[in-house]
């Protein structure tokens, strides 16, 4: 299994030690320290899939821009996947690294598509950016030579080519219900040092993210707050995983705003924290929250569509029922499933 991540950084004094996972890099045959919540999901489906009974070689490919690098990541693909005890590689990205990995493995491959490698990157306007463009080109063309492709939902398999649609599987990230779920909120706000009485509306956005729309979440807060004044954004970024579940407990609501999703992880979070959301029709929010109580999935980018349903929700000041929906993405569930797709794959 392979997992491209984000750059390997030395570990800062200034933060806690449990920020940082050491895994195995693909290249140099050595460990690299990551930033936790940069592999959370490529880490949590390796575990899942080792507790699932299964032997994986794990490696994070950082450097994807490099010719140089890619070429090499190709060699040791190839030396890798030559062993007899191999029978599958799995890489987590599509676009080069997806299409280094169909190029150069010995053995059938398997591409899951996190998001913006199939669906493009956007800019704050919703265009898509010239990489976004050049990674939907490149993706497409790995979806036709990958044995198998997983989406994150049926709506990232409607933008495969046809000829890989034939192919393919939508499989969610899992999440692990036994660190999120539903705990008293003012416990969860002492915790974190917030106001009992005020109302906080949980948004996820890192700088660079565009894609999250921050511009339309901070108009519908803005139209939020002026009928609850005492009201608050709470922009999370860089959180450490283990703590977002007081995050979850302690907010009143969650807004997604995303121009595209696969399927967003912090919503099927929240929903397993009972946390009401509010989302914009994207990914599978959909899927996930039609049923669920306290929650709205809203057909349109009109902040005042959003707002009125956010304000709805809030006036009844109650919990949603998330956690009730939830099996359907923990993580020994998903792990089975994906274990499904790799028998598939070398029965042929």
């Amino acid at each position: 299994m392979i997992h491209v991540g984000n750059e390997v950084f030395e570990k800062d004094p200034n933060l806690s030690e449990q920020h940082y996972i050491t895994r195995k890099m693909l290249l140099g045959n050595r460990e690299g320290e990551f930033l936790k919540h940069d592999i959370t999901n490529a880490d949590s489906q390796m575990a899942s899939l080792v507790d699932y009974g299964l032997e994986v070689d794990y490696g994070h490919l950082s450097d994807r821009k490099s010719i140089k690098s890619l070429l090499k990541a190709g060699m040791e693909i190839r030396r890798r996947s030559a062993q007899k005890d191999v029978d599958i590689v799995h890489v987590l990205w599509g676009s080069t690294t997806g299409l280094i990995t169909c190029l150069f493995a010995k053995k059938p491959v398997v591409v899951s598509f996190c998001g913006s490698d199939l669906l493009g990157s956007k800019r704050i306007d919703g265009s898509l950016t010239r990489g976004g463009k050049v990674n939907r080109v490149i993706s497409g063309y790995v979806a036709r030579l990958a044995n198998w492709n997983i989406t994150k939902s049926k709506a990232m398999s409607a933008e495969l080519p046809a000829a890989a649609q034939k192919k393919a599987s939508a499989i969610p990230n899992g999440v692990n219900l036994k660190g999120f779920y539903p705990m008293n909120r003012d416990e969860a706000r002492n915790r974190l040092g917030w106001d009992l009485k005020k109302k906080y509306i949980l948004f996820f956005y890192t700088k660079g993210q565009e894609v999250k729309d921050p511009d339309l979440a901070k108009a519908t807060f803005e139209l939020i707050q002026a009928k609850f004044p005492d009201s608050e954004l709470v922009i999370a970024t860089k959180i450490p995983h283990e703590d977002l579940v007081y995050y979850y407990n302690a907010s009143d609501l969650m807004l997604l705003t995303s121009f595209h999703e696969g399927s967003n992880n912090s919503l099927k979070e929240a929903r397993s924290c009972n946390l009401p959301i509010v989302s914009v029709k994207v990914g599978d929010a959909e899927e996930r929250l039609t049923e669920v109580a306290q929650c709205a999935v809203i057909d349109s980018r009109d902040p005042a569509e959003i707002e009125k349903a956010s304000i709805s929700i809030l006036e009844t000041e109650q919990r949603s029922n998330g956690a009730d929906f939830s099996q359907d993405v923990d993580m020994a569930t998903i792990a089975s499933r994906i274990a499904e797709v790799y028998n598939k794959v070398v029965e042929g």
